[in-house]
């Protein structure tokens, strides 16, 4: 493997996730990228100085820390940078980075932006600089994940009919169940999708993005398979943080770790996986793309999973089912709050 030189924007803590101190993608991008051989971290950014110089003591960065990106891509000149910033900063950053002569690889955290717009053109940008675009949906590199679409297209519970997916909502946390549903069906394109939101009071994340209170977001693939999300107060409809396979000769259900259960006899087997961190194996598969190989968490996969959670919202606006590609510009669930359609 080749050495690339890692940068990583956005060092600070995450205001909505006080109930983990100190918790920063940024530094969880960091430790994965110091576990995959070939990889040295030599720059942060930050806007706040007190984050980048933390952040640059942790992992001895000594010269490399800074608190302008555009400094940071002149000075460093990193093969690959992780964007680790709210979502609202992804899109201009995304492109800063992709514009650099130096970067080959910008690796964003997700979501990937507030609007479906912003999330298109970042796929774009990216493309007509030439550069690498990833997704942070690590949850597709996980080895169960991976194991479970084997199993799956090899007919271990014959032939796949339907998923079922269940997350506290659906941008934030349950893009990554949708994701996986679009890894183990085989990254099929979809027919339609159709859904329903609950908006009763105001519920943001990052300060700045409107999510859904509960969820009913039903889609089907050009497969025919059909796929069921339930988010928030419905969650247990299908049971918390989980994803279920249905085919016609048995199941598989996965609750996001590394290891999963299946039946096919009547009688459920569960199933251990021994495999690498699932962050560690995305920051491994960004690294690997460089050398030639197809990353599994590509721009235009991340956009997929993207696409069917506004795909969701646009349907709850229109009152009526949607095929993609989506023609829209904006966010449909803001939209709806902002013109009071939704309470509050």
């Amino acid at each position: 493997m080749s050495a690339y030189t890692i940068g990583i924007v956005g060092t600070g803590p995450d205001p909505d996730r006080s109930d983990h101190e100190g918790y920063s993608m940024g530094y969880r991008h960091a430790e994965a990228y110091e576990a995959v051989e070939g990889c040295r971290l030599v720059a942060c950014a930050d806007v706040v100085a007190d984050h980048a110089r933390d952040f640059g003591e942790a992992f001895g960065l000594d010269e490399g820390v800074f608190t302008d990106v555009g400094e940071m891509l002149a000075t460093a000149e990193p093969d690959v940078v992780s964007v680790c910033t709210p979502p609202a900063t992804h899109a201009d950053l995304v492109a800063q980075c992709a514009g650099h002569d130096a970067v080959r690889a910008v690796h964003c955290e997700k979501p990937m932006a507030p609007t479906y717009g912003e999330s298109h053109r970042m796929v774009e940008v990216c493309g007509r600089e030439g550069v690498q675009f990833t997704v942070n949906l690590q949850n597709r590199c996980a080895g169960a994940t991976r194991e479970i679409k084997e199993r799956v297209a090899e007919g271990v519970i014959g032939d796949l009919r339907r998923i079922e997916l269940a997350r506290r909502d659906l941008l934030q946390t349950g893009i990554h169940h949708v994701d996986v549903a679009n890894c183990v069906a085989g990254d099929p394109g979809v027919e339609w999708i159709m859904g329903q939101i609950d908006y009763p009071e105001e519920h943001v994340w990052y300060t700045d993005m409107h999510t859904e209170a509960q969820a009913l977001g039903m889609w089907r693939y050009e497969s025919g398979v059909h796929a069921l999300c339930s988010t928030g107060g419905g969650a247990e409809a299908v049971g918390d943080r989980t994803n279920r396979f249905l085919g016609t000769d048995g199941e598989i259900e996965f609750r996001l770790g590394e290891e999963y259960r299946i039946r096919t006899d009547g009688a459920w087997e569960t199933v251990a996986v021994d495999a690498r961190p699932a962050q560690e194996a995305t920051m491994a598969a960004v690294v690997a793309g460089l050398g030639g190989e197809e990353p599994p968490i590509t721009g235009e996969r991340g956009l997929a999973a993207t696409e069917i959670v506004f795909g969701i919202w646009k349907s709850a606006r229109r009152r009526g089912r949607v095929e993609p590609p989506l023609e829209i510009e904006d966010n449909p669930l803001e939209a709806m709050v902002e013109a009071g359609e939704l309470p509050p």
